[in-house]
């Protein structure tokens, strides 16, 4: 009896670990939150620069969250991937920057989006926005993004949070876009 009710609970710890999909959406609640900005710190530097950081969620994967940033003083960027709990160097990327812009005018710190805090509260208005305006009930959040553009035309172009939300068994996807203050802007679908 002993056995079997370890295995039960050794069964229960990995259904529940990352590595096999499980844990739920990391941005739409506090704690999940503020443990992934502190990977991004740990990963990129507690005052690192990012030009995005896109968080998406997958059945039998979960969070998945990929992240585009280094020093913001430089046009070198490592872009990474944080799936099933695991973190991997993707991709080498390289800002290239016409006149007098520096790197730091395309990118954004954690400091600056208050440590990404606003935004579980974001997908939560964004999903009643979409249910009273459309009508449509039993929706989700299935990714969130924080960027930057990759140009600077007008002084409208600016950082941009992005919250992707869709019916829970498909459908309509709709697009709502906020700026840094977390103020609605607009909704696509």
């Amino acid at each position: 009896m002993k056995k079997l009710c370890v295995a039960a609970v050794a069964a229960m710890i990995l259904a529940s670990c990352q590595f096999f999909g499980g844990g739920g959406r990391a941005y739409d609640n506090d704690k999940d939150l503020s443990g992934l900005v502190e990977e991004l710190k740990d990963k990129f530097g507690q005052n690192a620069g990012f030009t995005s950081i896109t968080m998406s969620y997958h059945d039998g994967i979960g969070t998945s969250t990929v992240a585009t940033g280094g020093d913001i003083n430089s046009n070198k960027l490592t872009e990474r991937l944080k799936q099933k709990g695991i973190w991997q160097d993707k991709a080498e990327v390289t800002l290239e920057i016409d006149g007098e812009a520096t790197p730091k005018d395309f990118m954004f710190t954690l400091d600056q989006v208050q440590d990404l805090r606003k935004i579980p509260g974001l997908v939560k208005s964004s999903i009643e926005k979409v249910e009273k305006e459309k009508k449509i009930t039993d929706l989700v959040s299935n990714m969130v993004s924080v960027s930057m553009p990759s140009r600077i035309d007008t002084p409208g172009d600016e950082l941009r949070i992005t919250v992707y939300v869709s019916p829970k068994n498909g459908g309509t996807d709709f697009t709502l876009l906020y700026n840094q203050k977390g103020e609605f802007l607009k909704m696509m679908h």
